[in-house]
């Protein structure tokens, strides 16, 4: 990895240099992402102070699909972006069928199609960009964009990050995660407290200048953020972004503690702002930690009583990157999908469907429900002919009313739930009363969890501690297994605690003499 860094460093500088021996002008990529939005994508490149030398790259897609067009827009911009910087030509490929389904009322043949794609982006890369990162994505025009880009301070800054997560000594401070690979995930320290980015709003003027500067002045501060974060999730740009990207979007506001308004004006319809804000990286970090945790544990099993629909909810949580039990993993969460469809007439006797969804997710380990999500019925209230097609198009308005509420609700629900904390067991066979006295004391004032209650099995000589912590169980005892046996060398008056193992759910111990 350092090597590929240190390659793609090199080949970015020569390629820089001499682009800026042609042209020696000061640019932004944030600039440089407006620009390209113009003129349909494509790449910029540049220098200034803050990124060194630069590349942006912009893929566009005119998919009607979000999730297939956003996907379709990053493979596009990553392939220009390695192009550029490595020479490399890449190829990709897209297979799609057209089904046609005529539906017949009475004398009358109505024709619809449905198009399905296989293997809607099919790219391998020669290499990696590693210090690449997202600058920014939407829609433009009808069309979804993602701009990506790279920049020599970046790679600087990878590279020594990653040196510092190699260092085996005891680093304090927050920590960084480098790459969203949930198999593959680089730690390294990071101390600095704010830092000061430079970002850019725009909004359409279409509302008024009132709104569109308060609109403009929301998105220049997301962006700053989204900044920050594209710097903290180097590696690999993959889906289980949006996840965090959606998850941190609610509160970007939060980690801007003050920005200054650089510039302000009306341009083609559009009102920017340019400001420099200063993002608190500390809190931002600890939170992109805290998500990715929480994000990365949970292994999803489906029931629906529509069956077609299961793999709707399938693809969206694949989509944000989470795992759907495949079978030999036991799933730690189920959703439940209930839709029903009734007939409606309105104020003139018309006739039409209605439909109504509910989403709800459980844990199944507690069997508490930790959210339920239900649609708007009345706006999915359809009035056409023949009746079958007032249900496909009914259907289909409910199922993307559900599609803008499920991703955050997954996500917040599970932060929310990781936040309050679960309550494991702590087990320990052989014990007395002063050898609990030492577990509550260790695990209170060295954790961030506590012991809320414990229960006696006499029979069993079994002592059961109900401890809440906020985060796997291990990490608990990372942080206090130690400071538990050092306690008892001191004050066990001979006895030890011996741990036998540690699972998901609970720890167990034999108390034994030393």
């Amino acid at each position: 990895m350092k090597k590929l860094l240190r390659n793609t460093y090199s080949v970015l500088l020569l390629v820089m240099s001499l682009l800026a021996s042609a042209s020696a002008i000061a640019g932004d990529p944030m600039d440089d992402v407006f620009s390209l939005l113009d003129s349909g994508g494509g790449t910029r490149s540049g220098i200034n102070k803050v990124d060194g030398y630069y590349v942006v790259a912009m893929g566009t897609s005119s998919r009607s699909s979000e999730a297939k067009g956003y996907e379709e827009a990053r493979m596009d911009a990553l392939r220009q972006l390695t192009e550029m910087i490595n020479g490399v030509t890449m190829s990709g490929s897209t297979s799609s069928s057209m089904k046609y389904v005529t539906i017949s009322d009475g004398n009358n043949n109505s024709e619809f199609s449905k198009e399905s794609f296989l293997d809607v982006v099919n790219v391998s890369f020669k290499g990696q960009l590693s210090a690449a990162k997202m600058l920014k994505k939407g829609e433009y025009d009808g069309d979804y964009f993602v701009a990506i880009s790279i920049a020599q301070t970046d790679i600087k800054n990878v590279n020594t990050l990653q040196s510092t997560a190699n260092n085996t000594s005891n680093n304090s401070g927050n920590t960084l995660i480098i790459s969203t690979d949930a198999g593959n995930r680089s730690v390294a320290a990071f101390n600095k407290a704010s830092s000061s980015v430079e970002s850019k709003g725009l909004a359409s003027m279409k509302g008024g200048e009132q709104k569109a500067r308060e609109q403009a002045l929301q998105d220049a501060i997301r962006n700053a953020v989204q900044q920050a974060q594209g710097v903290m999730l180097q590696g690999k740009s993959g889906t289980f972004n949006n996840a965090l990207t959606m998850a941190l979007s609610t509160k970007t506001e939060g980690y801007v503690s003050g920005y200054e308004i650089l510039d302000e004006d009306i341009e083609r319809g559009n009102y920017y702002i340019i400001m420099m804000a200063e993002v608190n990286a500390s809190k931002l970090l600890n939170d992109v930690n805290f998500y990715l945790n929480v994000l990365g544990q949970p292994v999803f099993t489906v029931i629906s009583d529509n069956k077609s629909k299961s793999a709707w909810i399938t693809d969206e949580l694949e989509r944000l990157g989470f795992s759907i039990n495949d079978g030999n993993t036991k799933a730690t969460h189920s959703f439940a999908l209930k839709q029903s469809q009734r007939a409606i007439e309105d104020h003139k006797g018309s006739k039409g469907i209605e439909t109504a969804l509910t989403v709800t997710l459980t844990d199944n380990y507690t069997g508490d429900i930790l959210f339920t999500v239900i649609n708007e019925p009345i706006k999915t209230r359809i009035y056409v002919k023949p009746v079958s097609r007032a249900k496909q198009v009914s259907e289909h308005v409910a199922y993307k009313q559900m599609k803008k509420k499920l991703g955050i609700e997954v996500i917040q629900s599970l932060a929310r739930n990781a936040e309050k904390g679960t309550v494991y067991q702590i087990v320990l066979k052989n014990a007395k009363r002063t050898d609990v006295d030492i577990f509550k004391h260790v695990l209170n004032n060295g954790t961030s969890g506590t012991v809320e209650s414990w229960d006696w099995d006499k029979k069993g000589k079994k002592m059961t501690l109900n401890y809440r912590f906020s985060g796997p169980l291990s990490e608990a005892f990372d942080q206090s297994l130690q400071e538990i046996y050092g306690t008892f060398k001191t004050d066990g008056k001979g006895r030890r605690p011996h741990m036998k193992k540690v699972d998901k759910r609970a720890a167990y111990f034999d108390i034994v003499r030393s």
